[in-house]
């Protein structure tokens, strides 16, 4: 993959509001990063992984992951505010014969050709709270857009509520449970640009993150994760509801 687009050139600017618990005005760009800010990239990653307090919410991925991602099979994009990278997501396009997270969905439910992998996104803590996680997704998809990549696919721990809030709030839904490296649980979620989004039927079910078979139930069923509720002592669940086509065949069967 090649780009035209310098990557001095900045995609997006702005100012941040917080930094840490405290009110900012802190200037910020996004722009494309290469193969210069390679090294800057891999020590940011790695400060980022060590500060996170459960390994399993994120595993790092294979040495060659950054570079592939700077140009060969997706692109990065970095945040940088004081001088420094302050945050990043990746884009992957995977090519004909590369591993694709469609593969984990129905056998021709989704175009392998028309796939872009939401990959790993990363904020500096003392930068969260400004919606810069969601922002990425923005810019991503619109990037996957004009790629004609319309469908939009990314895994998620089940140790990480906040990264699962957010993409289900930025249009996408669950599709799958994954289990992966070993014992790790993963939401597979996917939105596609070429449909409209559903419309969900009054047939709901709220069901706790831990609560695994009873998710799985409900997928095999037809239902959709596509929200998250917090309950009063902090139990995280998943929304899961029938798109208005499935309730409506399931209704007029059962009459």
């Amino acid at each position: 993959m090649t780009f035209s687009i310098s990557s001095r050139q900045p995609i997006h600017t702005g100012v941040l509001a917080r930094r840490g618990d405290r009110p900012a005005e802190i200037p910020y760009a996004v722009r494309f990063l290469d193969g210069h800010d390679r090294d800057e990239l891999v020590a940011f990653r790695e400060r980022i992984f060590a500060g996170l307090p459960d390994i399993d919410a994120y595993v790092p991925e294979a040495p060659e992951f950054v570079d592939w991602h700077l140009g060969e099979r997706g692109v990065t994009l970095g945040v940088v505010a004081e001088g420094r990278l302050i945050g990043c997501a990746v884009l992957g396009v995977p090519q004909q014969g590369m591993p694709n997270f469609a593969d984990d969905l129905p056998a021709g439910s989704v175009p392998a050709a028309k796939v872009a992998h939401m990959a790993s996104s990363m904020v500096d803590p003392a930068f969260r709270g400004n919606g810069l996680q969601k922002d990425l997704v923005a810019y991503r998809t619109l990037l996957a857009a004009g790629m004609g990549r319309t469908h939009l696919l990314t895994r998620i721990a089940f140790s990480n509520p906040v990264s699962l809030g957010n993409m289900l709030a930025c249009g996408f839904l669950i599709r799958q449970i994954l289990v992966m490296h070993g014992s790790r649980l993963r939401y597979l979620l996917h939105r596609s640009l070429a449909d409209e989004p559903p419309r969900f039927g009054e047939e709901t079910v709220i069901l706790p993150v831990a609560a695994v078979e009873p998710q799985r139930e409900a997928l095999a069923a037809g239902y959709l994760g596509h929200g998250t509720t917090r309950s009063p002592d902090g139990e995280i669940s998943v929304v899961y509801s029938l798109p208005m086509r499935n309730a409506a065949v399931r209704g007029s069967s059962a009459a």
